[in-house]
């Protein structure tokens, strides 16, 4: 049975959200002062540590996706809320490197090699890391993470190209594959994709949904659902000199007036991921930073296939030909997105597919695939999407749109766990509604559009396209697997499972005294131990 999606599935559509993390939805806290480098109990050595870098005080970070967090388990965990929340107490083998879009660096391994082969994978753990309980991390921990991952689930497919994980010793593991994986570092800095602590699992009775199993930069205080997270520095944390902030807040408010003014009154620090058409007003706030780089969150229509119209390909081909993309841009994301004309990489990314099939809107060419389905009359379908105001927005233009092709749509805005149990249940006709995060070409498009991929929610099937992302899970040059994801992308298109419709700039909104924080293309927070402020 597929997997609750939630997450990346970034309801971020949410963004009404206010984040598009993964998530969600949606509501507040006030930052104390932060205490004087002299005040702070580091060494004397560490108050200067980078430049003018100061140690102490605490962060507000509010976000709408925050809301939507449902479990603290890195290796349950699919919503963006959930993940926001997770990921600053946990560390992975590698990590994506600050201020890129995916280049991948150590964090636990302080360094790693790859067979010519490209089948085994050795790691050097630094040394001296310990979990927030005390307890030595060794290579035991991470073969024993890497088989939960397993277990769990939810991310499995990226682990069953292993054969085996060897322990030689404390500080070293060496993962064996039964064929390359070109993705497979990527994979292992995915930041969900960490080493947990098995005595805690262990002490839970397997459950991590409301505890924390670290060896992050930050440590559990306290959770409380839709109200917020305290997370306070671990002392013994590996990385000499980190973090500097002594505490980081993260506080789900809903609404976007809410979040504004929490900000200007600098009761926050920090909105994650700002709404496009409130860029221009703190723009011209005194001492507030906006900040903007290309992002991931790629927004799209779905449509089911398992039933009804939207069985056959020709009406679904309608649809995507119906959409107007630039409309849905202008009204909805205030111009600020970068329509997509093909699949669902972005442009700038090397896998990008330059299709130029919907770069404009073509009412007579969708009004004569309908007629040919035998559909020229039109239809009344259902439209599913989440309580917030974009995503209502991107339903209701959708609405308007596709009535010029006698097409009904019904739009119906549901509570985001009921939403998301339907959507992973295939309990649906069309709905709007997104993904974050994405690095490789593999995870833009293997768990979504191969026949048996856990995020497969569409009940799309085409063997070319499964035999195509399977070979470009081992092959290992990069310009070939350009071209396998070129064609791949280029049949899921025509194949229409979705119309895919933008891909958004991510966009944060600061305090001029935040220092050191990375706006990065993949909504993750894992520069908060880098991160200081100037007060």
């Amino acid at each position: 049975m597929k997997k609750f999606i939630s997450f990346l599935l970034i309801i971020v559509l949410v963004f009404s959200l206010a984040a598009c993390g993964g998530t969600e939805p949606v509501e507040n806290e006030e930052a104390e002062e932060s205490e004087e480098a002299e005040e702070s109990e580091e060494p004397e050595e560490e108050e200067q540590a980078e430049g003018d870098s100061k140690y102490g005080g605490e962060i507000t970070i509010t976000d709408l996706s925050f809301n939507d967090a449902k479990t603290l388990d890195p290796h349950l965990a699919s919503a963006a809320g959930s993940m926001r929340h997770i990921e600053n107490m946990y560390n992975g083998l590698l990590q994506y490197k600050q201020g890129t879009y995916g280049e991948i660096e150590g964090e636990l391994a302080k360094d790693y090699t790859v067979s010519d082969d490209g089948l085994t994978y050795t790691f050097n753990l630094n040394e001296g890391i310990k979990f927030h309980n005390g307890d030595d991390l060794t290579s035991e921990d991470v073969k024993y993470s890497i088989e939960r991952i397993i277990d769990m689930e939810i991310r499995a497919s990226n682990f069953e190209a292993v054969e085996s994980i060897e322990t030689p010793d404390e500080n070293t593991v060496v993962i064996n594959l039964k064929e390359p994986v070109a993705p497979f570092a990527t994979f292992l800095a995915y930041p969900m994709n960490v080493v947990v602590n098995k005595t805690v699992v262990e002490a839970n009775d397997g459950s991590l949904d409301n505890v924390d199993a670290g060896s992050g930069p930050f440590m559990l205080e306290e959770w409380k659902k839709d109200q917020h997270m305290i997370m306070v520095k671990f002392d013994d944390y590996f990385e000499e000199g980190l973090p500097y902030l002594d505490k980081v807040i993260l506080q789900p408010v809903s609404e976007e007036t809410a979040r504004n003014t929490s900000l200007r009154n600098k009761e926050s620090d920090m909105i994650l991921q700002l709404s496009p058409k409130d860029v221009m007003s703190l723009e011209n706030e005194e001492d507030i930073v906006v900040e903007s780089v290309p992002g991931t969150y790629w927004e799209y229509l779905g449509m089911n296939m398992s039933d009804g119209p939207l069985t056959e390909k020709k009406v679904r081909q309608a649809i995507s030909y119906g959409i107007n993309r630039e409309e849905l841009n202008q009204i909805v994301k205030f111009g600020q997105a970068t329509p997509l004309a093909g699949g669902p990489i972005p442009p700038g990314h090397w896998a990008h597919a330059d299709l130029g099939i919907h770069s404009e809107r073509d009412l007579e060419k969708a009004k004569n695939l309908l007629e040919e389905a035998g559909y020229e009359d039109g239809f009344t379908i259902s439209l599913i999407t989440l309580p917030n105001e974009i995503a209502v927005n991107a339903a209701q233009v959708v609405k308007q749109q596709l009535a010029d092709l006698d097409i009904t749509v019904e739009v119906n805005s549901i509570e985001s766990s009921v939403y998301f149990e339907r959507l992973g249940s295939d309990d649906f006709e069309l709905t709007i509604i997104g993904w974050v995060g994405f690095v490789d070409p593999d995870e833009f498009l293997y768990n979504i559009f191969t026949s048996d991929g856990v995020w497969n929610q569409h009940a799309y099937s085409n063997e070319e396209v499964d035999a195509l992302l399977e070979e470009g899970r081992v092959t290992q040059d990069k310009e070939e697997r350009k071209e396998i994801y070129h064609e791949a992308q280029k049949l899921i298109v025509e194949d229409a499972p979705m119309a895919f419709i933008y891909v958004n700039q991510q966009i944060s909104a600061y305090q001029d005294y935040v220092k050191g924080f990375d706006v990065n293309a993949t909504v993750t927070t894992k520069s908060l131990k880098n991160t200081w402020l100037d007060k």
